[in-house]
């Protein structure tokens, strides 16, 4: 019989990522069951969504390489660890499924990774062998097949320690009924979009991963009369990568769309910029592990284009309201969009009730963070 329930969360921080999100979903949903959670990181800004649920948090550096700030953070989290009982821990980035790993074979107690994004291989040995420690767990939480996948061939882990439950979302949060006319407005505002034009957007990191280049020039090559109609809203963080914000802004005038072409930084409310959307595009041009930004798209109800690499085909309903296209043939992106401005009202009502019911179902938070807890109830079980 179970003496407790006392899981260890560590993570690198808090601030705004996927994985950030999916830490803090995982920790304030469990922790209103039978599960006792505690939490360690660098901190961050979401470290206050711990405080309100009344979880505790404790702020170490987890991310530090010094060797003496090392030894001193294990010391402290194996005397959290055994002050807490700890009955478990899970962690989500190679720098905390470092200590997951080293103070699980300490106190003897079962260990769980989250792999959530597919981590380049470093020159630096120190970083691969700590994107080792992910793999490590007695079980490894992987957001879609293609994840499961790629880590049994790159990292030769068993099937069978293997659990895939996808990425999330909150659908009361992607909910067109809960978008207000003041916050569409406002966001229409601040990112000048017109009312008489077709709006395409994009969410994502400025990085040449992301193939914003192939939508830029996709929108180039679209009939005169088609461009006449449309803004492209290219969203997204440009701090670490101002030279490829500037890549795009010269592409654009290149090759004379920069008046279609909208090149902002982040917004502060998505749903009401996808409300504001007539299609999603995820321009992808490197497999990704999951494809958030394409199931907030279509919970708010909206059609979706997406590069048919990585997990896309596991997050997007049907060839009916989503389209993929190859990220190395430009003329099936032009194709693709031109299908999205085809769709009729009556249609594209449809296509929003399908879609959005599919990510209540399938993808809803109030869902799939429970699944964990009945992984921890298994590892704990057996162990």
């Amino acid at each position: 019989m179970l003496k407790n329930k006392n899981i260890l969360i560590i993570t690198s921080s808090l601030e705004s990522g996927v994985i950030d999100k999916s830490v803090i979903d995982i920790a304030t949903i469990l922790n209103e069951k039978d599960f006792n959670i505690t939490v360690i990181s660098a901190g961050g800004k979401m470290v206050k969504e711990l405080k309100k649920c009344g979880i505790e948090h404790i702020q170490l550096p987890i991310n530090s390489n010094d060797f003496f700030v090392i030894r001193r953070n294990m010391k402290k989290i194996s005397e959290i660890s055994s002050e807490r009982q700890i009955s478990m821990i899970h962690t989500f980035t190679p720098q905390s499924s470092f200590y997951g790993f080293k103070i699980s074979k300490i106190f003897n107690i079962p260990y769980i990774t989250s792999f959530l994004k597919i981590y380049k291989k470093s020159f630096w040995h120190l970083t691969n062998n700590r994107i080792n420690y992910l793999t490590k767990g007695d079980i490894i939480i992987v957001p879609s097949d293609f994840m499961a996948s790629f880590i049994q061939i790159t990292y030769k882990v068993p099937s069978e320690k293997i659990a895939i439950i996808p990425q999330w979302i909150d659908t009361d949060v992607y909910n067109s009924n809960n978008v207000s006319a003041e916050r569409i407005i406002s966001t229409a505002s601040d990112l000048r979009i017109p009312e008489d034009h077709f709006i395409i957007t994009t969410i994502a990191k400025m990085e040449k991963t992301r193939g914003q280049t192939n939508l830029i020039t996709a929108i180039s090559k679209l009939p005169n009369e088609i461009k006449q109609r449309i803004r492209c809203l290219i969203i997204g963080s440009y701090k670490e990568h101002k030279r490829y914000k500037n890549e795009l802004t010269n592409l654009s005038q290149k090759l004379g769309v920069e008046g279609i072409i909208h090149i902002a930084g982040d917004c502060s409310d998505t749903p009401a910029l996808l409300m504001l959307s007539d299609v999603y595009i995820a321009t992808n041009i490197e497999p990704k592990a999951s494809q958030i930004t394409v199931l907030e798209a279509q919970s708010i109800g909206r059609p979706i284009i997406a590069s048919n690499i990585g997990s896309t085909s596991e997050y997007i309903l049907d060839n009916d309201t989503c389209k993929t296209y190859d990220p190395r043939n430009i003329d099936e992106l032009v194709k693709a969009i031109l299908w999205s401005m085809e769709i009729n009202e009556d249609k594209r009502e449809e296509i929003s009730k399908k879609l959005s019911a599919n990510i209540r179902l399938n993808f809803s938070k109030n869902l799939l963070p429970q699944k964990i807890g009945s992984i921890y109830d298994y590892v704990l079980e057996k162990k």
